[in-house]
């Protein structure tokens, strides 16, 4: 999934759309239509995420673990995955029906012709850099500095509050431990894409650090989740929750 932030999500309350959300779960009678898989969440923030499955197409800078990325035309089997993960999601056939879908949020397969009509982007290579564990992420809509190697002060202190100045791997701290040195880490390193910004850091001890093996392991995001004990589903449902709340204004 490549996301970005989606300025022209419509303001409106979505209480009064789940009838028609429950229609648009059904499966349309044409059995052969073209998608595009489409995601739309908000974080804590309010700040909205559109999100595209999407192909790689080639390097925007290999350097930096840039590709080119384009949306991905799917058929209706795509909706399985989605299934399988216990995720609800929509069947966008109209623009009529794409007007609720921006409305509710959620993940929704939209037919390939109203799909690409909305949103003339989908059908162009877009810059994608590597985001959290397996996605991506325009980085034009990165933070300012994220593509610089050393966080700035202000969000390494950032990094450093959400972690409550403890490393996250043995939870020693500087105030407890004299000997302990405190390093913000990049858990995708930024020499094969991780960008500098709060998502892609965490706090660790010297000690721990000295000892990542690999330096790249997935399993710390783990520790930077907003809420601890979460699950990939109840964060997603907490992210359909906001996008709702961020459009109803």
């Amino acid at each position: 999934m490549t996301q970005h932030e989606d300025p022209s999500a419509p303001r409106s309350h979505p209480q009064d759309i789940d009838a028609r959300l429950r229609v648009m779960r059904q499966p349309p009678i044409c059995g052969d239509a073209e998608y595009h898989a489409v995601t739309l969440t908000a974080d804590e923030e309010g700040h909205t995420r559109f999100a595209v499955d999407t192909r790689w197409v080639g390097w925007h800078d290999m350097g930096r673990r840039v590709e080119m990325r384009q949306s991905r035309i799917v058929d209706m089997r795509y909706g399985e995955i989605w299934t399988r993960m216990a995720r609800p999601f929509h069947f966008v056939m109209t623009f009529e029906d794409l007007t609720i879908f921006l409305m509710a949020g959620g993940h929704a397969l939209i037919e390939r012709s109203v799909a690409e009509a909305a949103f003339p982007e989908l059908t162009k290579p877009q810059p994608a850099q590597p985001s959290n564990r397996s996605g991506f992420v325009d980085p034009r809509f990165l933070p300012v500095g994220a593509d610089k190697r050393v966080p700035t002060p202000k969000v390494r202190m950032a990094v450093l509050r959400r972690d409550s100045r403890r490393c996250r791997i043995c939870g020693r701290n500087p105030d407890d431990n004299v000997d302990i040195v405190l390093h913000v880490h990049h858990i995708r390193p930024w020499a094969i894409g991780g960008a500098t910004e709060i998502s892609n850091l965490i706090t660790l001890c010297h000690t721990c650090h000295d000892g990542l093996e690999p330096h790249f392991d997935p399993s710390l995001y783990d520790y930077v989740q907003p809420t601890a004990g979460t699950t990939p589903l109840s964060l997603f449902a907490a992210g359909v929750k906001a996008y709702r709340r961020a459009v109803a204004g």
